[in-house]
């Protein structure tokens, strides 16, 4: 199954880069039914590559990734290679890409999680994954967005390519 999910925020690509791969999920927000909540993202290793370790931490455990592409500032790709979730032994496996593109407002990412269930009622379990995983993605550009995007009167003149509302693939 695939989800995908797209959000302009008005910061160049360079800026929301390392976001990708260090940061802190500080913004409220609402997690229930056992949906774990992003803390952050890093880079056990400190530099960014082909082969080299991501780690995305939630209150509820760990899951550790391999990065299969790395084209900064523009694209990264990476796998699952273990979790300590409760829910990872009904996961056969989970992919992720991010695609930043430049636009005159700021800069559209997007986000592609590609993943299959395992077991007894696997696309029931499928289904509960997606609404569980569209809710991270959600939270985690919220935050992304909070972090890079320049705060309310900062700026000296509001461009008007950015105004209304994001849209949401």
């Amino acid at each position: 199954m695939k989800i995908c999910t797209s959000r302009v925020i008005r910061a160049s690509c360079e800026r929301l880069w390392p976001l990708l791969t260090n940061s802190q999920m500080t913004a409220p927000g609402c997690f229930c039914l056992g949906i774990p909540r992003p803390v952050a993202c890093e880079l056990p290793e400190a530099e960014g590559r082909v082969g080299a370790e991501r780690r995305c931490v939630s209150d509820r455990g760990t899951v550790t990734q391999v990065i299969t592409e790395w084209q900064p500032p523009y694209r990264l790709r990476f796998r699952m290679v273990s979790t300590d979730h409760a829910w990872g032994r009904c996961v056969d496996s989970i992919e992720e890409e991010f695609i930043l593109d430049q636009e005159p407002g700021g800069t559209r990412m997007t986000r592609v999680t590609t993943f299959a269930a395992r077991g007894f009622l696997r696309l029931f379990k499928e289904a509960l994954f997606y609404v569980g995983l569209k809710r991270v993605h959600l939270f985690v550009f919220k935050n992304w967005r909070d972090q890079a995007e320049p705060k309310r009167g900062s700026e000296k003149a509001a461009d008007p390519a950015s105004a209304g509302s994001p849209s949401d693939r």
